[in-house]
């Protein structure tokens, strides 16, 4: 098994710090989102990289969404001279993952409702994926089976589902109907509510069961199953 460790930060000393940890410990891989909040200019994202690049494989994260800021082609390209960048988590969309694959530059795809396009129509290696922690056999079988529209279509009103709020809150509230995670939230996240949660026990029964990680039946849950906790 190989491990990415998440040690990116808007802080270029908290990620740097992280990042020789991580490879202290033994991770085989580093992942860097690019500064947020505080954002700088490019030239400075270029700087914040290369301060962790040397350390080790690095998989540079494009998530405007989230940043408030789009990492410039430009940016990754010079980066690129890096052999270190093992490559980028890309969810900009499939022009930008075809743009990098055609400069020989590894992408995956960063949007799951995107992924299959992305793999067999734009070159992408594969996704890093929130819905494989719940159908991981399935999404492994989309991304190296060969193409395949029924299953993606099959699964696309999950990841609907899934991203119907940001992420983690789809994801913690369907591992906990599963069974598989306690049902505890820290703020400021909480579950998604009992009319959403019901659409999950059906897509689970739909997509079937066994597809599923855990091994409990899947649960709506009442809303007093749910603990939050705000100091931690």
């Amino acid at each position: 098994i190989k491990v990415i460790g998440n040690t990116g930060s808007n802080s270029t000393r908290e990620a740097i710090h992280a990042t020789e940890q991580g490879f202290a410990v033994g991770m085989h891989a580093a992942l860097h989102i690019n500064p947020y909040y505080g954002k700088t200019s490019m030239d400075g994202l270029i700087a914040h990289f290369q301060s962790v690049l040397h350390m080790g494989p690095t998989i540079i994260y494009n998530v405007p969404g989230r940043t408030g800021q789009d990492i410039a082609p430009s940016a990754i390209l010079k980066l690129s001279r890096n052999r270190n960048l093992a490559g980028v988590k890309e969810c900009v969309g499939n022009k930008r993952v075809e743009e990098y694959t055609e400069s020989g530059i590894v992408v995956w795809s960063g949007n799951d409702d995107e992924c299959h396009d992305s793999r067999w129509d734009y070159g992408a290696t594969g996704v890093i994926s929130v819905t494989s922690n719940l159908v991981p056999g399935l999404m492994r079988k989309l991304m190296f089976e060969g193409r395949n529209s029924d299953l993606n279509s099959k699964l696309l009103p999950l990841m609907g589902w899934l991203f119907q709020e940001p992420n983690p809150i789809g994801l913690n509230t369907a591992l906990a109907q599963l069974g598989v995670a306690r049902p505890v939230f820290r703020l400021p996240y909480v579950p998604l509510p009992l009319a959403k949660r019901l659409e999950f026990v059906k897509m689970v029964k739909e997509i079937g069961r066994e597809h599923f990680v855990g091994e409990r039946d899947v649960q709506a849950l009442d809303d007093d199953d749910f603990i939050l906790i705000g100091r931690y």
